[in-house]
């Protein structure tokens, strides 16, 4: 199989390329950067890397044609920060890149895509349970332009048979690939980094959002399932991606503190919260329902000691 991950040298991208490789190591892999001038680190040396601005259509076809591409699976995209500073920048890459994307795989004779949305889609639900046929009211940047692109996935399907997975991605966590990947302003890594580097962290909210949250490893290991458990079985459907792990922020900054002082013998790290604070969001238990993406046969493993460890250790070897 030759699968091209787009964003392949990003936060998830990273972890999803490693896993593939590490379970199917005569896979052909494909991994796009849009930086051309990007300092390569060393894991990627397994992998053929290729730059891809989604902006330029020849740049796209460049990167798919005559490769014998089986899978695209589709990460790259801007982030919420990027999205909401420039949001006409989202709706040019994750909208339009993602139109041009799936225009030339379809002229090149793809079939498989993989997307990557995201649970914003759903905006400020209220409700107790959020699954797949929970309305969808988008409002953010980052948001509105993953809800659009799914659009053009289901059309690309509808007109043009292109077989796709759509997965709705709650919070990420966990150790990233290597250093060089900026994405240390998430929760998880921002909490290890403020241990590492203060010895202590600071909360700047009272702690009781709620949130999901699911493991790199376990987002490796659902595009893992689809590709080589049940490459006969796609549905052609959105699953919501999640870790069945709802826990508030201050759950999370409490498990990070125990896991640092059990690792280094030390005493637990001071945790600080604004008491004052008043969180209107989030701040209610909710349940990200994944029932239909265990019907597929997928099963989460529980690995969250292991991923606050690693990134812990790789904020001290650079901090």
């Amino acid at each position: 199989m030759n699968i091209l991950i787009t964003g392949g040298l990003g936060y998830i991208g990273g972890r999803v390329a490693n896993y593939l490789k590490e379970k199917k190591p005569h896979t052909h892999i494909f991994l796009t950067t849009r930086n051309r001038n990007r300092k390569l680190p060393q894991w990627v040396e397994r992998f053929t890397i290729l730059q891809m601005n989604l902006l330029n259509e020849a740049s796209i076809v460049n990167c798919l044609e005559n490769k014998n591409i089986d899978t695209i699976i589709h990460l790259a995209a801007i982030n919420e920060i990027d999205s909401i500073k420039n949001p006409e920048m989202a709706w040019e890459i994750n909208i339009k890149g993602t139109y041009r994307l799936l225009n030339s795989a379809y002229n090149i004779g793809i079939k498989n895509f993989i997307y990557f949305s995201t649970f914003h889609v759903y905006g400020d639900v209220l409700e107790s349970v959020i699954t797949e046929k929970t309305p969808t009211r988008p409002f953010h940047p980052y948001a509105i332009s993953h809800r659009a692109a799914e659009d053009i996935v289901r059309f690309f399907n509808y007109y043009y048979g292109i077989n796709f997975s759509i997965f709705r991605l709650s919070n990420g966590y966990g150790c990233p690939q290597d250093k060089e990947v900026n994405r240390w302003s998430l929760l998880f890594n921002d909490l290890c980094k403020q241990v590492v580097l203060n010895r202590k962290i600071s909360l700047k909210s009272s702690g009781k959002q709620y949130r999901d949250f699911i493991s790199l490893h376990n987002i490796a290991r659902a595009v893992y399932h689809f590709l080589f458990v049940i490459p006969d079985k796609w549905k052609n459907e959105v699953y919501n991606l999640g870790g069945n792990c709802t826990m508030t922020v201050l759950d999370v900054a409490k498990m990070i503190s125990i896991v640092y002082s059990s690792m280094y013998r030390t005493k637990e790290i001071e945790i600080d919260i604004k008491a004052d604070s008043i969180d209107l969001k989030n701040v209610y238990q909710f349940e990200y329902n994944i029932k239909k993406l265990k019907e597929t046969g997928f099963i989460l493993e529980d690995n969250i000691i292991q991923e606050i460890e690693n990134t812990i250790k790789l904020c001290n070897e650079f901090l």
